[in-house]
């Protein structure tokens, strides 16, 4: 994973519009920038060697090439800004992205299996089909060209192969990696759409496996192998998505299913086994279906908006590193050699790096004085009970004196507001938790405050829980209870490095705050369990959970505020404020990614995908008891939370970007919340909304 360097002597200062800000990596074809945009959105920009563009002609030819594919809709993957010369040179400007690659990840954490290897399955697929759809053949995909982003998997380096392929003066080698390559690809035969789904199949295989299906050993040995031997996919559990991997390993192209038809098996809209001669009519919304079920759950990776948009990962982690000599970590694509010599472009990702801190910890230590940054101060009507559908007051969508759109500095995003609003936003951060923007006390306008990584307010009180940017000085992770209206603040240590607390809650009660806790391993953040904060007693209290899988989606209150909760598999699992096993919810569906209230506010329901495809979501008893949970026929991967207990705040894909919007229990849109016209600025935020005094 590549640190980001400083520029070096002899890097321009800029490239077209674009400021270079360091180097995120360099290879056999050239350097890879972080550079920010005129609207300071930050990119990674891929210069090619001066040396490698001698020639006028190709160097064009190269740059109309990639240019197409600036065509690929934008689900999951990554989309190419700009292409252009620069001093005769190509450069290709894409959306930076937040993420390990799946080589990077497998190889730390280990194979994939269960519901991240669906939704993997599924995330990848869908950028095939993006992809195909715009008349272009990966040519290049492999586990290192799949980042695992906030928001699921993306696919990168689409439309390079071909570019470089064609560019013969730039290359002068075969493109692509052997293990990774249809049988087509080693003859004659000229690679299309069929072949990238051999592709994906061996990048399914080694993310279950953790092997290359055909081997990494001599060049002669890997190609024997594809051409004449079938690779073992019993190591994928899923009878389903086992027959889709080896249909798709079929020697023959015209025997693999096109990206469509594996996408349609993968949602359940076509058998699971189907000839290739048999197509399925493609449903309206695919595309949209597979992005929404690719980010439904945890991808096994760091980051994101916070953590979110996911604001960040699964677990989404919206938090950068202490303010301490280290180096930065960042997300970036590099230059390298493919195993058989040829020169390529891969990803090398990094997530930005998490603050370390360590287990164990509590107690107080001084209050110290801050700058306001203020609170809210409003009222809402109380909320109305749940239960069945049933009929309510749909918030306004008109107009009133009481409207107001407001602006979010740093951003081109807007939020739509009333006064009467049950829920208002309070803060929000930028670029993976680089930034945050916190709303001052009873106005509409944020500030940006560099103390802390997440600001979570509780408007009855004005009381807010911040995680820390720096240590204190004998090495705890700590959060502040900040005082929203004077800014004063008292500082609770909870952890003690490498173990780290994300994403502040506060208790229904307003007494304790609750933080989910990651463990940093040399640079990848694992689970680690849950941290309470007694706020009266200014105690920070740290507790392990050994359970896989605990704390893969991060720690919850539950209604009664004396337990928490958090997603393992299938089941919700709840603990004591002791750290102790208390009960187990079975059968409630696949998590969802809710940013604010995971519990309705009459503590009656929360919210869950109905299946792992993400297709709907399901609102579910608490007590468990409920054989038909509300079903609500609408697809987001990210979730406000609750508006009201018959309504829900979520986002879904609009054009190029995003918008909140409140829908009822039916599924239907009453109103707008927010605009997010860039995809890639708001994939890499996270919004926490606080709900106003009643």
């Amino acid at each position: 994973m590549p640190d980001l360097a400083d520029p070096r002597p002899g890097d321009p200062a800029s490239v077209g519009e674009y400021t270079l800000v360091g180097r995120l990596g360099e290879g056999g074809q050239g350097i890879v920038y972080l550079a920010t945009a005129p609207d300071g959105a930050e990119v990674a920009l891929k210069l090619l060697r001066a040396d490698l563009a001698g020639n006028a002609e190709a160097s064009e030819r190269f740059v109309r090439e990639v240019a197409m594919a600036r065509r690929v809709a934008p689900f999951c993957t990554a989309q190419v800004i700009e292409t252009g010369l620069f001093g005769g040179r190509p450069y290709i400007v894409s959306e930076y992205i937040d993420g390990p690659t799946l080589a990077d990840v497998v190889r730390t954490q280990g194979p994939r299996s269960g519901a991240s290897l669906h939704r993997l399955a599924i995330g990848t697929i869908t950028a095939l089909v993006a992809i195909h759809q715009a008349g272009i053949v990966h040519r290049d995909f492999k586990p290192s060209n799949v980042v695992l982003a906030s928001d699921g998997p993306r696919v990168i380096d689409f439309g390079i192969a071909r570019a470089l392929d064609l560019s013969s003066t730039l290359t002068g080698t075969a493109i692509g990696t052997p293990s990774y390559m249809a049988p087509e690809q080693l003859t004659e035969s000229s690679p299309g759409p069929k072949s990238d789904m051999f592709a994906w199949a061996c990048t399914l295989l080694y993310a279950a496996s953790g092997q290359a299906p055909f081997g990494h050993d001599s060049l002669p040995a890997v190609v024997n192998r594809i051409l004449h031997t079938e690779p073992d996919v019993g190591v994928i559990e899923d009878p389903g998505l086992r027959a889709l991997v080896r249909d798709c390993l079929a020697k023959d192209p015209a025997r693999r299913p096109a990206a469509s038809e594996a996408l349609m098996r993968l949602l359940g809209h076509a058998p699971a086994t189907q000839p290739p001669s048999a197509p399925t009519t493609q449903p309206p919304g695919l595309l949209q279906q597979g992005s929404a079920a690719a980010a439904s759950g945890p991808v096994p990776a760091v980051s994101g908006p916070a953590p979110p948009p996911p604001p960040a990962h699964h677990r989404p982690l919206h938090q950068g590193p202490p303010n301490r000599p280290a180096p930065r970590r960042a997300t970036g694509w590099i230059v390298a050699g493919s195993a058989a010599g040829a020169l390529v472009l891969i990803a090398a990702t990094a997530f930005v790096a998490l603050r370390l801190s360590d287990l164990s910890g509590g107690g107080r230590t001084t209050t110290t004085p801050s700058t306001s940054t203020g609170a809210l101060t409003t009222a809402a009507p109380p909320p109305t009970s749940t239960g069945a559908v049933t009929t309510s007051t749909a918030p306004s969508s008109t107009p009133t004196q009481t409207s107001r759109s407001i602006a979010l500095p740093g951003t081109s995003i807007r939020v739509q507001e009333t006064d009467g609003d049950p829920i208002k936003l309070a803060s929000y951060t930028v670029a993976g938790s680089k930034r945050l923007y916190v709303r001052k006390h009873a106005t509409n306008a944020f500030t940006s405050d560099s103390r802390y990584f997440e600001y979570a307010l509780d408007a009855r009180t004005n009381l807010a829980l911040a995680t820390d940017v720096d240590y204190s000085t004998d090495s705890f992770a700590t959060v502040s209870i900040v005082n929203h209206v004077t800014g004063t603040k008292r500082i609770v240590k909870v952890s003690r490095k490498p173990v780290f607390p994300t994403t502040p809650r506060w208790s229904p009660d307003g007494r304790y705050g609750l933080v989910t806790l990651y463990k940093d391993a040399g640079g990848s953040p694992v689970e680690h369990g849950y941290g309470i904060i007694d706020v009266t007693a200014e105690q920070g209290r740290a507790f392990e959970i050994k359970e896989a899988g605990a704390g893969e989606w991060r720690f919850f209150w539950d209604a009664g505020g004396q337990a928490v909760g958090t997603w393992v598999g299938g089941q919700m699992k709840f603990y004591d404020l002791n750290g102790k096993p208390v009960r187990t919810l079975p059968n409630v569906g696949s998590p969802v990614w809710v940013e604010g209230d995971d519990i309705s506010p009459s503590g009656t329901r929360f919210l869950a995908h109905c299946t792992p495809a993400g297709t709907a979501l399901c609102a579910r008893s608490t007590s468990g008891d409920d054989p038909q949970p509300i079903t609500v026929p609408f697809a987001s991967s990210r979730l406000i939370g609750w508006w009201d207990d018959d309504h829900l705040a979520v986002w879904r894909v609009k054009g190029a970007g995003y918008e909140a919007v409140v829908i009822d229990m039916s599924g239907q849109v009453s109103r707008v919340l927010a605009t997010a016209p860039a995809k890639a600025e708001f994939d890499g935020m996270g919004f926490r909304f606080t709900r106003t005094p009643s």
